[in-house]
């Protein structure tokens, strides 16, 4: 169940969080928030913490990125009946890793283009299409105004709402074929210092 929950919630996670291509040039630029013209945020760098709470479980999350998100990782935590999970998804030079720091196992996985199609700073016409996206007005969440979009992508069975600022997601409330999810942005730290390791790959990982 534990495996299930984590595959479940590192998938929407990637919905999010890994597409790492600049805003298109031509007509679907129109779409493009601010964080479009250097990467899909418009911060040079950052680290936001999440919390989540899906099919009954918690977890939380970090997002670190540098170079406007050309560069980003995002490391999860749940711990389900005392039993405590670490994964690392980080996706580099066109492959996808999952990893598991701490008992040194991992998969890997062409990046998936389907799974990163949600990059707020690039929004092109048939992403808007495809995953019914609609701009609803502004709401401040965490002291930060909010582009506030709904989606109801009928392929994926998924439908729900996000909170975006600067083209990052604060928060996601989610409807899914047989659970919700909810992740919500707990701090932001603006412009951080991230550690350039934050970005590799340990030597040690094993990946199958």
């Amino acid at each position: 169940m534990k495996t299930k929950v984590l595959l479940v919630l590192l998938s929407v996670v990637l919905l999010v969080s890994c597409n790492r291509k600049p805003a298109p040039a031509g007509k679907d630029s129109d779409h493009a928030s601010e964080a479009g013209s250097k990467g899909r945020y418009a911060l040079k760098s950052g680290i936001v913490d999440y919390k989540s709470t899906m099919m009954g479980f918690d977890a939380t999350q970090t997002l670190y990125f540098d170079d406007y998100g050309n560069k980003e990782v995002t490391e999860s935590y749940m711990d389900i009946m005392g039993t405590k999970t670490t994964n690392v998804m980080l996706s580099k030079d066109g492959t996808m890793y999952n990893f598991d720091p701490e008992n040194k196992t991992g998969m890997k996985s062409p990046a998936m283009p389907q799974m990163n199609q949600l990059n707020f700073g690039a929004l092109t016409d048939e992403v808007i299409k495809e995953w019914n996206l609609k701009e609803e007005g502004t709401e401040t969440f965490l002291d930060k105004e909010c582009t506030k979009y709904s989606m109801n992508n009928t392929s994926l069975n998924m439908k729900g709402y996000y909170w975006v600022w600067k083209g990052i997601v604060l928060k996601m409330d989610l409807e899914m074929a047989t659970s919700g999810m909810v992740m919500e942005a707990t701090n932001i730290q603006e412009n951080a210092e991230v550690p350039a390791e934050k970005f590799e790959i340990p030597a040690d990982i094993v990946f199958q």
